[in-house]
Parts: C-alpha cells; sequence; structure tokens
C-alpha cells in the first residue's frame, strides 16, 4: 500500500509503483491495466491521484491510452529514418521484434504519369503493385504499398514475400535499394479501407509515407506509399 505519511506525493508513489509493475513484467507490454476506478480502490487514492500518475507515465512513453478501450502498456517503439535506407525487417529487429509480411493483392497496372516519371517508364507501360500487411511479433504494424517497373522487376511476382524483399533483391538479384530520393511524411487517420486491414478502429492514427527507392546505380526500384501504426513508431530526421 502506498503510504499518506511521506514527503513523497502520493500520486508519485503509485506512478513509482505502477511503473515497477510495468518493468518486471506484471503488466505486459500490450496489455491493459486496470481502469481507474480499480485502482482508486487497490491503492485507497482518489481519481484525481489516479489520473495523474498515468498521465505522467503516457507522457514517458509507458502507457498508452486507447479511446473506448482503456490504458495500455506501452509496446517497444520503432525508430525509422524518414528517408528510410533501413529495411523493414532490419528496422523491426533492431527494436526486438519479430518481423513478417503477408502478401495482400499482387497484380499488373499500368502506370499512369506520376508512376511513368519516377519509375522511369513510358507511360501506360506494366507496373507491378505489391501490397503487404508488415507484421511484428504477430500484430500489423504497417501497411505496404510498392510499385515496380514489370520489366525489370517481374520475378518479383512469384517471389516468396513473407521475408524482407531487400534482403532478396540484395542477396538473389544483386539490387541494393540503398538511395531514397524525394521522401514525404504527414499524418493520417484510418478510413474503413485501411482500419479493415490493420485490424484497428477508424480514426486510428498513423503515418503516411511516399517514397522513390533507387538501386546502387540510382536505378528506380519502387515507389513506395506506407501507412505505419502511429502508436509504435517515432521518425526522425
Amino acid at each position: 500500500m502506498l503510504q499518506d505519511d511521506t514527503r513523497i506525493p502520493m500520486y508519485a508513489q503509485l506512478k513509482a509503483t505502477l511503473l515497477a509493475d510495468i518493468t518486471s513484467g506484471r503488466y505486459t507490454a500490450g496489455s491493459r491495466i486496470p481502469a481507474e476506478p480499480a485502482l482508486c480502490e487497490a491503492y485507497g487514492v482518489s481519481r484525481i491521484t489516479v489520473r495523474k500518475a498515468i498521465n505522467e507515465l503516457v507522457e514517458d512513453g509507458y502507457l498508452l491510452k486507447k479511446q473506448g478501450k482503456g490504458t495500455f502498456v506501452r509496446r517497444h517503439v520503432i525508430d525509422r529514418k524518414i528517408e528510410y535506407v533501413m529495411g523493414f525487417t532490419e528496422s523491426l529487429e533492431k527494436a526486438g521484434y519479430r518481423a513478417s509480411s503477408e502478401v495482400l493483392e499482387r497484380r499488373t497496372i499500368p502506370a499512369d504519369k506520376r508512376l511513368a516519371e519516377q519509375l522511369d517508364v513510358g507511360c501506360g507501360d506494366d507496373v507491378l503493385y505489391i501490397q503487404r500487411l508488415r507484421k511484428g511479433d504477430g500484430m500489423p504494424v504497417m501497411l505496404e504499398n510498392n510499385y515496380f517497373p514489370a520489366d525489370r522487376f517481374g520475378f518479383l511476382e512469384d517471389a516468396d514475400l513473407t521475408g524482407s524483399l531487400y534482403r532478396l533483391l540484395s542477396e538473389r538479384h544483386g539490387i541494393r535499394p540503398i538511395n531514397p530520393k524525394t521522401t514525404t511524411l504527414s499524418l493520417a487517420l484510418a478510413n474503413a479501407d485501411l482500419a479493415g486491414r490493420m485490424h484497428v478502429v477508424v480514426g486510428t492514427p498513423f503515418f503516411e509515407i511516399r517514397t522513390l527507392i533507387c538501386d546502387q546505380d540510382d536505378r528506380p526500384v519502387h515507389v513506395g506509399h506506407q501507412f505505419y501504426l502511429g502508436e509504435l513508431y517515432t521518425f526522425t530526421l
């Protein structure tokens, strides 16, 4: 129980207690902590005290509030460069996650004017569109939409894409996607389609990134249009 006869404020004692429960594994990453009334009863404190302790743990990055669902222990944050030379699999492994991928779509489409300019192909030429659901420890964390020049990357139509695409390109085909070009980062709220594919509620915040990636010879590899789950990612310049 907390002590009410010390010089340490009650909210600070509760914060320290909850933090100890998180670091010890009593509350595991992704799990929901007890609701405010339950914490008030368990520790004999007011709701104001509970709320202040929780808010500080949210600000410190240990907890995450989800509207209508409760407060959860935050998973490991995945840090990426905005111009992402590091592949998805590598970035997840570095953050301590087990990476996996599920191919949702794989089809040939005609290049519109913008894709043709970016990929250095003719307008109407074949482009291979691949959409994958990228996961960390089995949880969807990113929806990936990539567009490849079909004449050069037609081999991807039958390739196993459940693992790292960049490793496959580098190790089997000598193509190293190491040169990011103009990259834009914006915030987006999940619409019904994105929410359904990512298994989240409509309105969930995402980072939206558009970019062109070239290889070691500065030849276009793919145009990317990706959606990263906001609660799990930070981006650095």
